[in-house]
């Protein structure tokens, strides 16, 4: 087979060398199997664009960020919206930097009349973090470093900015639970839709392993080979009968405005349909029955929560994208507050807020930190529950307020209002404190040690060999916490249909290797109505290959399982997740056989009974991967 062309950057960070190799691998079709193969290292940081960021296929330009991880201990992948519409014009696929600054730098990168530079010049995060034309932390450094270099790149390509800016906030630093942000540009400032790789710390393996605390890139480069829309089009023509806009508009219903829920996004969608399988009050709301929790969804939810949202983004249309050309739109704005279903569930009501106003508060400054919102909300909600249950004092770290986790006397916007503040001071607790900066995991272990007590029953993550752990994605699915070599994104089967974890094992290989046609191929997982029947004629076709998207994926699979160092659930909270689901699913599924007889395994001994069918999920992957 032929390779596809690709170019790869190579950074000495100690240094400031740098040189260009061309890739030779033919096996290497996308930023996952480079990564894996050869920038896996702990000294290595690794991002780049899929081969299709150059065309005029819409979701195309995510930027994708792969290798060890500080957080989950580790390979993984957190990805970016938009930022690879900049990056295409340096007129290369991937950028590995190794070794670390002697200071603490701002890494830019430029390509000019086919001159690729690349600058190191040192600066102190600290200080700009603190305040920076009145915005703070990420938001802060992003403002400074656009100030500073914007004239530098006067000369480049100008799709949504000339430059684009990946910066990180003092989460990076102080944790491992740091994330990349980045906005495009938008007239003379970045713009407030802020996208983020999130997850698996990523943010803090950039500054603390490598020293740099945020990257700026801008080029001249176009590849002039990939803007053909009739080729394209006829692509999408000849399987789906459609355009490829039509078909793009058809498969990014939910993200855009679904008519259906008079709703759109991912908040909007999934606050209207989850009703009684929504988490509140740090996961305990899966105690309560179905008429309790619906309840929750019709009081706190569909008339107060989501009706903000709706009519305060849906109905002024309020969309934005990431940064690039898109039908999708899908990020959802009130001012300069984006919003998101997973970091307003875990940053809203798993930790007890349900105001919009009260959500903004705790999930900006979350973001304005660095973090990586679905693991912060974790701790928070995790430390709140922990307080309202009086395992440990708010005195204990320097807090002043009480949480308020008792949903039948909840004021919904006074207590959000109170659970926010609350989240802020925790946020504050957790940069400051080095008993919470490692993970959930490791500060549930510590502190039980320390006080003899047993919050780590309360705590919510899914663990990796010693020390990594993941807080789940925001859905009340067994999938959700399996045994997978990834976790905290959506390689496993997310959704409610299935119980049993043989089978559940099975379908989470199968969404793993088709996720991967979006992640390998620099595209948003949006899109996936489309990439994951098409993916493989664009790129075959276009590029005159013949790979089988399916098997060389599936076998990507099984090289990242070669490392699963997944652990069993260490946490009771996680056992009653998964016992909760399954009398759920019985309720809702009563002639399921083999529900049933899991719900009365768990009912005999569910520490048994969990380990037993945490061993079968596993068992099912192992044998789908030997299929």
């Amino acid at each position: 087979m032929d390779v596809i062309p690709q170019k790869v950057l190579f950074i000495n960070a100690a240094d400031g060398s740098f040189r260009v190799e061309d890739v030779k691998d033919n096996e290497v079709i996308g930023p996952v199997d480079y990564a894996l193969k050869y920038a896996n290292d702990d000294n290595k940081f690794f991002f780049g664009s899929g081969v299709l960021a150059g065309s005029v296929i819409p979701g195309t330009r995510r930027l994708i960020f792969c290798g060890h991880s500080p957080l989950w201990d580790n390979f993984y992948i957190s990805t970016m919206g938009g930022a690879a519409m900049v990056f295409r014009h340096l007129g290369i696929n991937y950028v590995v930097i190794e070794n670390s600054c002697e200071e603490y730098s701002v890494l830019k990168l430029k390509r000019e009349k086919d001159k690729l530079s690349v600058v190191f010049e040192p600066l102190n995060p600290e200080e700009i973090w603190r305040g920076y034309k009145g915005k703070i932390g990420y938001y802060a450094l992003q403002e400074y470093v656009f100030d500073k270099y914007r004239e530098d790149y006067d000369d480049c390509i100008d799709e949504f900015g000339k430059l684009r800016i990946l910066a990180t906030g003092p989460a990076s630093l102080k944790t491992n639970m740091g994330a990349i942000g980045s906005a495009y540009i938008e007239g003379d400032k970045p713009s407030s839709v802020d996208c983020w790789a999130g997850r698996g710390g990523i943010g803090s393996k950039l500054v603390q392993k490598h020293r740099i605390v945020a990257i700026v890139f801008g080029g001249d480069y176009k590849d002039d080979s990939l803007a053909n829309l009739d080729e394209f089009n006829k692509y999408f023509e000849d399987r789906f009968h459609k355009s490829m806009i039509q078909k793009d508009m058809e498969v990014t219903v939910k993200y855009r405005y679904d008519p259906k829920y008079d709703s759109g996004g991912t908040l909007g969608v999934n606050y209207s349909t989850t009703q009684t399988w929504l988490f509140s009050f740090n996961y305990s709301s899966v105690y309560l029955s179905d008429e309790e929790r619906m309840r929750i969804h019709n009081d706190f939810i569909k008339k107060h929560y989501l009706k903000q949202f709706n009519e305060e983004t849906i109905k002024p249309r309020r969309f934005k994208t990431c940064g690039e050309s898109c039908s999708a739109v899908c990020k959802k704005m009130r001012d300069e507050y984006k919003k998101d279903y997973e970091p307003y569930e875990a940053l809203g009501p798993n930790s007890g807020v349900f105001d919009q106003r009260a959500a903004e508060k705790l999930n900006h400054y979350v973001d304005a930190m660095g973090f990586d919102a679905i693991q912060a909300g974790g701790v928070v909600s995790w430390v709140m529950e922990c307080l309202s249950r009086g395992i440990f004092k708010k005195e204990d770290f320097g807090l002043s307020l009480e949480p308020r986790f008792d949903w039948k006397n909840f004021d919904v916007v006074k207590d959000s209002h109170n659970n926010a503040e609350l989240g802020i001071q925790i946020i504050n607790m957790i940069l400051t404190n080095p008993l919470f900066s490692k993970s959930i995991r490791t500060a549930a272990k510590e502190i039980d040690k320390k006080y003899g007590v047993k919050s780590i029953n309360l705590a919510v993550y899914t663990a990796s060999g010693s020390n990594g752990c993941m807080v789940p994605n925001m859905y009340w699915g067994p999938g959700l916490f399996s045994p997978m070599p990834i976790m905290g994104k959506y390689f496993q089967y997310y959704k409610y249909s299935i119980a049993d974890p043989y089978k559940l094992g099975k379908k989470n290989v199968e969404r793993m290797i088709k996720e991967l046609y979006s992640d390998n191929s620099g595209c948003c997982r949006f899109h996936r109505g489309w990439i994951e029947e098409l993916m493989q004629d664009l790129i075959n076709k276009h590029f005159g290959t013949h790979i089988d998207f399916y098997s060389h994926h599936k076998k990507l699979v099984r090289m990242i399982n070669k490392n699963n160092k997944s652990v069993f659930w260490e946490s009771e909270r996680v056992i009653d997740i998964i016992f909760e689901f399954l009398k759920k699913f019985v309720r809702e599924n009563p002639d399921d056989a083999s529900a049933k007889e899991w719900v009365a395994k768990f009912e005999k001994d569910k520490y048994r009974a969990a380990k037993e069918y945490w061993e079968e999920i596993r068992r099912g992957i192992s044998d789908a991967l030997e299929e």
